[in-house]
C-alpha cells in the first residue's frame, strides 16, 4: 500500500470540552489545591504557635513593629487591681499589665506578651465594672489562645498564596483567602468572649452584664460584619448566653460600681 501524507485535521489543537467548562475546571482544581495548602500550612503553625514557650513569644513580639500610634499610655492600681485578679483565673504564663491611652474612639486591644490597652473612650462607654471586667477577660483569651501570633501566620499564608498565584489567578481566590482571613479573625474574637466568661465567674462568682456593653453597641446591621475582623453584636450576645446557659453561670451577681480614673 502506497503511503499518502496528509495535513492533520484543523481541529486537532481544539480541546472537546467547552472552553468555558474548561476554564472552569481547571479554577476549580487550583482552588481545590490552594484550600489544601492553606490548611495545611494553617494546622502546622497553629501547633507550632501552641506549643512555643512564652519567652520565645515575647522575642518574636519585639521583631514585629506595631504602628498603633501610642504616646501616652497611662496605669491606673484600680485597673491593675482587677487586671490581677483576673490574670490569676487566666492561667497565663506572664504578668498582664492594663494602660490607658488618651483616645476617643472606643477600643481596647491586646500586645502579645501580656500588655492590654483600653481608650478614655471606652472608659466612657462603660456603666460598671463588671463591663469592665468583661473587656479584660476578653483580651486575656486572646492571650490564652495565643490568637495574635495565630492571625500574623494567617495573613503570612494568605501574602505568600497570593504572591505564588501570580496576578492571573489571584483576583476571585485572594478574594476567597480574605474572607478565610476575615472568618479567622472572628472565630477567634468569639473564642475570647467566651473566655471572657470563664474568668469573669472565676473571679467574681458571676457574669452579670457580661453582654451589656455588647447590646448597648449593636445597631442592628449584621451585614456590615461579613467580612469584618469581629463578628455581629447579635451573634456574639447569642454565643454568650448560650454559653452562660450551658455552663450554669450565675447571671445575678453585684453589679460593681465603676470608679472614676
Amino acid at each position: 500500500m502506497k503511503y499518502h501524507a496528509s495535513l492533520p485535521d484543523d481541529r486537532v489543537n481544539i480541546p472537546k470540552d467547552n472552553l468555558l467548562f474548561l476554564a472552569f475546571k481547571l479554577l476549580f482544581s487550583l482552588a481545590i489545591l490552594t484550600a489544601i495548602f492553606y490548611v495545611l500550612l494553617k494546622l502546622t503553625l497553629d501547633t507550632i504557635v501552641t506549643y512555643l514557650p512564652a519567652t520565645y513569644e515575647k522575642k518574636l513580639t519585639s521583631l514585629v513593629s506595631f504602628d498603633l500610634n501610642i504616646t501616652d499610655g497611662r496605669s491606673s492600681d484600680y485597673l491593675d487591681e482587677i487586671t490581677t485578679k483576673l490574670a490569676k483565673c487566666a492561667n497565663l504564663p506572664y504578668d498582664v499589665k492594663t494602660f490607658i491611652i488618651s483616645q476617643e474612639t472606643p477600643n481596647a486591644f491586646a500586645l502579645p506578651g501580656g500588655i492590654i490597652y483600653i481608650t478614655d473612650g471606652m472608659l466612657r462607654k462603660l456603666k460598671n465594672q463588671n463591663e469592665l471586667v468583661a473587656i479584660l477577660g476578653h483580651e486575656m483569651g486572646h492571650f490564652k489562645n495565643r490568637d495574635h501570633l495565630k492571625g500574623f501566620g494567617n495573613s503570612m499564608i494568605v501574602s505568600v498564596i497570593s504572591l505564588l498565584l501570580g496576578e492571573g489567578y489571584g483576583g476571585v481566590l485572594n478574594a476567597t483567602l480574605n474572607i478565610s482571613n476575615a472568618k479567622f479573625s472572628q472565630s477567634a474574637e468569639f473564642g475570647s468572649d467566651i473566655f471572657a466568661l470563664d474568668v469573669m465567674q472565676c473571679a467574681y462568682g458571676n457574669v452579670t452584664d457580661a453582654t451589656k456593653l455588647f447590646a448597648r453597641l449593636d445597631k442592628g446591621e449584621d451585614w456590615k460584619y461579613f467580612l469584618a475582623s469581629h463578628p455581629a453584636f447579635k451573634d456574639r450576645i447569642d454565643r454568650m448566653n448560650n454559653y452562660i446557659q450551658e455552663q450554669n453561670y450565675n447571671t445575678t451577681g453585684e453589679v460593681i460600681p465603676l470608679k472614676k480614673f
